[in-house]
């Protein structure tokens, strides 16, 4: 039996590597976006289950969410508000881009925790063996300075194997 390259590689991974479930952080940024679209692409190799999380704790400004600042003030209470309606849509629209494969897809707002502590529990609770994020994003520039990026933080505690896109 003649098989073609592609299956050939498919075999190959699925031999060297078997994830059943990856988790991937986004924030909307460009190097989040990149690790969506990877993650897209490995998941239909895998046909694999795959768990997105949005954190909006320690978030970017407002005006990163939406362009026009004065409506926003206008149509919510607090800024909580503002960044649980950008995240879920993010979400939303991350899952879509998914396609057939979007009912192995799970989304998560996470509300009251940073990223850098909510991946590492999360990876061992559920079992996930893959993590994939982007290698920048839109988080503060000073706890960047003094703590370091998500990405490195995560690189260097999660208990599984991470993947960094750029």
């Amino acid at each position: 039996m003649k098989i073609n390259n592609n299956e050939y590689y498919i075999k190959i991974l699925e031999v060297i590597i078997i994830y059943k479930k990856i988790l991937l952080a986004i924030d909307g940024s460009l190097h989040s976006n990149n690790a969506v679209n990877k993650t897209v692409e490995f998941q239909k190799i895998l046909n694999c289950k795959v768990l997105i999380i949005h954190s909006i704790k320690d978030n970017r400004l407002p005006s990163d969410l939406y362009p026009n600042v004065k409506v926003l003030y206008s149509r919510y209470n607090t800024l909580d508000e503002v960044y649980k309606e950008a995240g879920e849509k993010l979400l939303k629209s991350t899952k879509q881009k998914f396609g057939t494969a979007q009912d192995l897809v799970e989304t998560r707002l996470i509300e009251d925790i940073s990223p850098e502590d909510y991946i590492p529990k999360v990876v061992e609770e559920e079992e996930i063996e893959l993590v994939v994020l982007g290698s920048r994003g839109h988080h503060s520039k000073i706890k960047k300075v003094f703590l370091g990026t998500v990405s490195t933080n995560i690189a260097k505690n999660a208990p599984c194997d991470v993947w960094i896109v750029k």
